[in-house]
């Protein structure tokens, strides 16, 4: 951006000029005087003639030192006209702050963004124009840049005159360089960078949300895996209550027996629907627990799955870091990493089946590596596998699982989902930032 030259600094140049001149004319009159004797009518026509001849050539210096001085004003004042061009037609608004957060100056971007004239800005309080319920937002911004020279920046809602709301991101910096009673603040409108934001961050929400949904079948499949032993076992009470019965030896005894069977198979079964409840209902309010604890409530959802198909689970946990997190969201991201790994078991129809998983604390994160024995990924997708809507499934899959959980936990945890190969199989990484 050209410099900015005010009047005052344009007058100042222009008397440095002056200055220069009157001090070179000094020195010229101080030459001439020591040329020249006190009676001219004692010099001779060769001493007039040198005389002459040099106040010819200071005459000479004077005008093209004149024409200089013309020449540089010109081109200040050309120099301004530019600047003023670029201030005010900039695409963000630029305005001098007071101390007290009076608008001293601004460009007509500003002006337009604010609704109002650049002369009726002046004198104005910037937090005019700033929205009743984000003035904190303001106060809080002002006194972090109120003690610094650093840029800060800060975003809020502003309203314009008429009363039309937009939003706006601040970048303040101190005038310590020229004045340190002002700030020079730039307001840029983000409305529809903060609308496409927010449009971003539901529509990841409804993906998520998809790509529950599209598991719920296989959940369902699990809930009839985990409740088919405690059904048979059902069976089994019935059938001995009925034949005791048929042969009269159903006692007090047998009964309250029974009934203490049938009574935890039952809670059992309860508490298999909670979990899985739990997991599908949205919005949940944030617990303070250990990542393995979010690991072991996804096994309970899946886990009599593997067992069914004889994959061993192994879990070394050596962490013990507390994290204020939303549990289901955690838990569906080991539910998409376990399940990919046990789809990839069964397809190579690996004998014994194992899943290693290690969690331990460095420094100012929690790594989690998940490591299977399924042969791998393929090196030709390794690199793809992360993509919305890429799968190796075929039709039962959604190609969401590693996206989805790779966006949990950038988005939610500020932490990394990574993925390689290792001799025996697949090994995917997380890493969670202890400050969230």
């Amino acid at each position: 951006m050209a410099q900015k030259h005010t009047k005052s600094e344009i007058k100042t140049e222009e008397g440095s000029y002056s200055k220069i001149l009157r001090h070179q004319a000094e020195e010229v009159a101080k030459r001439l005087s020591a040329l020249a004797p006190q009676n001219f009518t004692a010099l001779s026509p060769e001493e007039m003639q040198r005389i002459f001849h040099e106040l010819q050539v200071y005459q000479i210096e004077f005008e093209m030192q004149n024409e200089e001085l013309r020449r540089t004003q010109v081109e200040l004042h050309a120099e301004r006209d530019r600047y003023r061009e670029l201030y005010n037609m900039a695409p963000v608004g630029y305005c001098t702050l007071s101390k007290q957060g009076l608008i001293l100056q601004a460009n007509h971007t500003a002006a337009k963004l604010l609704g109002v004239t650049q002369s009726r800005l002046i004198k104005e309080p910037i937090t005019r124009f700033i929205l009743a319920e984000d003035q904190d937002i303001y106060y809080l911004y002002h006194k972090q840049f109120d003690h610094s020279d650093k840029s800060h920046s800060c975003e809020l809602r502003m309203i314009r005159n008429g009363g039309v709301k937009f939003w706006a991101h601040l970048e303040a910096t101190d005038g310590q360089a020229t004045n340190i009673s002002e700030y020079h603040l730039i307001i840029s409108d983000i409305t529809q960078y903060v609308q496409m934001r927010e449009a971003l961050k539901v529509n990841e929400k409804i993906m998520i949300a998809q790509s529950q949904k599209a598991s719920m079948g296989e959940l369902i499949s699990m809930i009839g895996h985990q409740w088919r032993q405690p059904l048979n076992t059902i069976a089994l009470i019935n059938q001995d209550i009925y034949i005791k019965m048929r042969l009269g030896k159903l006692d007090d005894e047998s009964i309250y027996s029974s009934h203490e069977k049938l009574d935890g198979i039952l809670q059992f079964m309860s508490k298999t629907i909670d979990d899985f409840r739990n997991f599908f209902t949205p919005d949940q309010p944030k617990e303070e627990i250990k990542i393995v604890d979010a690991l072991n409530n996804a096994l309970k959802i899946i886990g009599q799955c593997f067992d069914n198909r004889s994959i061993a689970v192994h879990i070394q946990n050596n962490s013990k870091t507390d994290f204020l997190i939303h549990k289901n969201s955690l838990v569906q991201v080991f539910m998409n990493i376990l399940n990919n790994s046990k789809y990839a078991i069964e397809a190579n129809d690996v004998k014994p089946a194992a899943i290693m998983i290690t969690i331990n604390d460095l420094h100012d994160t929690t790594v989690i590596t998940l490591c299977d024995n399924g042969g791998g990924i393929p090196e030709t997708i390794l690199d793809k596998i992360g993509q919305p809507y890429f799968t190796t499934k075929g039709v039962v899959g959604t190609g969401l699982g590693l996206y989805i959980s790779q966006t949990i936990i950038e988005k939610y945890f500020a932490g990394t989902l990574t993925w390689y190969n290792n001799p025996s199989g697949a090994c995917f990484v997380i890493t969670l930032n202890h400050t969230l």
